[in-house]
């Protein structure tokens, strides 16, 4: 169910407002082909650093999908916050999530993968991260195995064990994603806490969110690596989304106290 469409320039691609699991949270969708935006509508918002990176960015579908997904999020940001595009000014965190030093700002979190690019932001307050990938349907078991065990927990590689063969793929990436996000709303490096917390379907909470193709994923840390994190752990919380074909996707949400 589409809910928005807009567009903030001429000839740039749309941003599609998606159905969120949690009414504090905006979720959008910008769909690039690759050739929909001019170059220059794209970077007129942009700072010199972020123009500079887009240039030295190989590929141009690289520099298009970064580009227009950086325009997309200060044009919404700048309209949330009633503030021309291209005045605001992003800090990063220690693990590299940006944020504004602005105190009406809402959190927000942005992740892209083949034509897509996602962006969350916090308009009930807290903290939300996202994450958006394309499935290799040509990835098979013995593959995945092999990445499984560099960034799955021995509980979800268990789990990814009891799936058919066939399931693989979207499996994989089901946790992928889930993990992905829920590191990036707590602010923390995502290559070095992958084996410390595993995620997995809540059962004992149905069909929550079902209506948009959203299900409620759990939390457990698996170490003690994240017990400083552990009151944030608890009150996260996780979805998986429903994605275009051929990607999986997952929001987490952290809410002020």
């Amino acid at each position: 169910m589409v809910l928005m469409e807009i567009r903030f320039a001429p000839g740039a691609p749309p941003l599609t407002s998606l159905p969120s699991p949690m009414p504090s949270v905006a979720l959008w969708q910008l769909h690039l082909d690759g050739k929909s935006a001019p170059r220059g509508i794209l970077i007129e918002c942009l700072n010199a650093e972020e123009q500079a990176h887009a240039a030295n960015l190989r590929l141009q579908s690289d520099r298009l999908r970064y580009a227009a997904t950086r325009a997309a999020l200060r044009a919404l940001l700048g309209r949330r916050l009633g503030l021309p595009a291209d005045s605001l000014r992003f800090e990063t965190g220690p693990h590299g999530k940006p944020w504004l030093d602005i105190s009406a700002a809402p959190g927000f979190n942005v992740s892209h993968a083949g034509d897509f690019a996602w962006i969350a932001l916090a308009e009930g307050g807290g903290e939300v991260g996202v994450d958006i990938e394309r499935i290799d349907p040509g990835l098979g078991q013995d593959s995945l195995r092999e990445m499984a065990a560099h960034c799955l927990t021995a509980r979800e590689r268990d789990w990814l064990e009891t799936m058919p063969a066939a399931a693989w793929p979207e499996a994989f990436h089901l946790l992928w994603t889930a993990k992905e996000a829920l590191l990036k709303a707590l602010g923390l490096g995502i290559a070095d806490h992958l084996q410390h917390v595993s995620v997995a379907v809540d059962t004992k909470q149905g069909d929550v969110g079902d209506a948009h193709g959203a299900r409620w994923l759990t939390v457990r840390p698996e170490s003690g690596q994240l017990a400083a994190h552990a009151a944030a752990l608890a009150r996260t919380r996780l979805y998986r989304l429903d994605a275009p074909p051929g990607y999986a996707a997952a929001m987490a949400w952290l809410p002020p106290f």
